[in-house]
């Protein structure tokens, strides 16, 4: 009779051999995806001087002068289209008559495209220099929806994406830093101070349970305006506007 060596061990069944491959594979691609992770480059943002408050207050009101005394009569008109889908109600909301204000210098084209803020821009006043910056900022300002990935709580600034536009964008206002939270999307003109940008008087919150619905909301007015979604916050950012201040869950004014 042959006696059996039980101090050798029996060598594992092929199911268990596959189940330890396959755990390595999976911690293997796990630890892969970790490094990528952590070798991406972090989204640098550069340090640079604020506007000054007074200079912005000043040419604020410059263009607001402007805006009412060259081209006064055309509002009405402008205001119609504007509040098209409004309420009698809507019409008369302070936060709303805001909204139209803002559209009305940094979102309305005439047939050239020319806004009025660029005609204030060309009218050749004599700015101070620190005026001259503001001045730099709002012509670059544009009509943004910003959907919020994540913040920054050492130096208050809020990380996310231009939604329309595809792009990176990093937020700096104090008080969209306490309103918002990762998920929810910010409906604002938007001005940069550098690698930073900052909203520009009244801003529209939609919170992240409702940001599916502005998403789908977005998508089908770029299928009947017959633009692609880039377009739109240029094209027609009225209709953006209401299309998100219908979903949203409240408005704020930016502060710095």
């Amino acid at each position: 009779m042959v006696e059996i060596d039980k101090s050798k061990k029996r060598p594992p069944r092929n199911s268990a051999r596959k189940r330890r491959g396959h755990k390595a594979k999976a911690e293997a691609a796990e630890a892969a995806r970790a490094e990528a992770e952590a070798s991406k480059p972090k989204r640098a943002v550069k340090s640079v001087r604020q506007l000054d408050p007074e200079a912005f207050k000043q040419v604020d009101l410059m263009i607001g002068s402007f805006a009412k005394r060259r081209f006064g009569p055309m509002m009405p008109k402008v205001a119609e289209a504007f509040f098209g889908v409004a309420s009698s109600d809507e019409r008369t909301h302070p936060e709303l008559q805001q909204a139209f204000a803002l559209y009305f210098v940094y979102g309305y084209r005439d047939a050239q495209g020319v806004r009025i803020l660029d005609m204030f821009a060309n009218y050749g006043l004599e700015l101070e220099r620190e005026q001259k910056r503001v001045l730099d900022a709002c012509l670059r300002a544009r009509f943004v929806v910003f959907a919020l990935e994540r913040k920054n709580t050492a130096n208050k600034q809020l990380l996310g994406r231009d939604v329309l536009r595809g792009v990176p964008m990093t937020v700096l206002d104090n008080v969209a830093f306490a309103q918002l939270a990762p998920g929810d999307v910010l409906v604002a003109y938007m001005f940069p101070i550098g690698d930073l940008w900052r909203p520009l008087g009244m801003a529209t919150k939609v919170a992240r349970a409702r940001a599916k619905a502005l998403s789908q909301g977005l998508s089908q007015l770029a299928r009947t305006q017959g633009f692609a979604p880039i377009e739109l916050p240029d094209r027609r950012p009225a209709q953006v506007f209401w299309t998100a201040y219908r979903v949203a869950d409240m408005s704020f004014t930016g502060q710095a």
